[in-house]
């Protein structure tokens, strides 16, 4: 059996923590440490080596992963790679990625990606997954940024996946980092419509620590593909909060908490741990 799943949410919860150093593109491609900005200082390389645990209730069981990312950081080009696993009760599926935040100009910035996640049986994650978004500096408003980037998911089962529209805006602000976005989503398979919305921000001084958190809500809509395919109709809301402290000038740790309600389904919590190191 294969299912169409238009991640808004989790799309929405990645670029909640977009603008972090070390904490939040693939949490085996729920939870990842994107950076939009080149780190500032001598250091070339960012790994980071995560871990999560979380429970979902009306049977959903537990799910739990970890994944490890590796940055290098130039003035034009800072490409990445990824590789990760989770599990569930319905069995475990690994995911790797990779990528590159591209510097165009001062003031226009852009992240690409394309992940892929072996078919083995188990399905949690799309075959292939492909990402691209431009953030672009508003003229004459400091600090205030606009994005706008696609995703492309598809499965085994070519019927299968769908594709995200997402537009944004980012606020920098002091010691203050403020972001939103609206998520459009279309499903391949119906060609069902939804939506969803995220907003988030983080305070704090990079190489010390930061802290921040979002808020989203919006819908799912897809076809499940099996034998008799049916429609698939949710609402999903999520809360996030998060700290990271370097523990030296290179090194440090990140702790991530998440609580998911997908209405009439299940209520998951979730927390992960990051450690990261610059070299």
């Amino acid at each position: 059996m294969s299912s169409v799943r238009i991640f808004s949410l989790r799309l929405a919860r990645q670029l909640v923590l977009a603008c972090t150093v070390a904490p939040v593109m693939l949490q085996a491609q729920t939870r990842d440490s994107t950076r939009v900005v080149t780190p500032p200082g001598p250091a070339a390389w960012h790994l980071q080596l995560s871990t999560f645990h979380s429970s979902a209730d009306n049977g959903y069981g537990v799910w739990q992963g970890q994944d490890a990312r590796l940055l290098y950081s130039s003035t034009r080009l800072s490409p990445f790679v990824s590789v990760g696993t989770q599990s569930r009760p319905n069995g475990r599926q690994q995911v790797f990625g990779a990528g590159s935040y591209i510097n165009i100009a001062p003031w226009i910035y852009a992240i690409v990606g394309v992940g892929g996640a072996p078919d083995n049986g188990t399905v949690l994650f799309p075959k292939i997954r492909s990402d691209a978004s431009v953030f672009v500096a508003v003229p004459k408003l400091k600090g205030v940024l606009v994005s706008t980037g696609f995703t492309d998911l598809r499965y085994t089962d070519k019927r299968a996946g769908g594709h995200i529209v997402s537009l944004g805006s980012m606020v920098y602000r002091g010691r203050g980092i403020y972001n939103a976005a609206v998520f459009l989503n279309e499903d391949r398979a119906s060609g069902a419509r939804s939506s969803a919305w995220q907003a988030g921000g983080q305070w704090g001084t990079q190489g010390k620590f930061w802290v921040g958190g979002g808020v989203g809500s919006g819908n799912e809509a897809y076809r499940l593909l099996s034998t008799t395919p049916f429609d698939a109709r949710f609402k999903s809301q999520f809360v996030t909060a998060f700290a990271s402290k370097w523990i030296t000038t290179s090194t440090g740790v990140s702790v991530r908490l998440d609580y998911e309600r997908k209405v009439d389904v299940f209520n998951r919590r979730a927390i992960g741990l990051t450690y990261f190191i610059d070299f």
